[in-house]
């Protein structure tokens, strides 16, 4: 089945619910999956690249920034 159509299928089964436990297992079901996993590496790597930040040894941008570096990366 096309991935957009059972999607669409699952919202509108969402939407017409009035069973609180399914939207409340649904949630559960969706927010596990949403997780992020970070190893000990993980956390290194941010907690170095953090120190780096912190002491002005890497370059900071703007929200707007960021935004036009996205676009132009399209």
């Amino acid at each position: 089945m096309d991935l957009q159509l059972e999607k669409i299928e699952l919202i509108e089964l969402l939407l017409n619910t009035k069973k609180e436990a399914v939207l409340k297992k649904l949630r559960a079901i969706l927010e596990k999956d949403q997780e992020i996993n970070l190893t000990t590496e993980d956390y290194d790597i941010i907690d170095k690249r953090r120190e780096l930040h912190l002491k002005n040894e890497t370059k900071s941008y703007s929200w707007e920034e960021v935004k036009s570096n996205a676009r132009l990366a399209k």
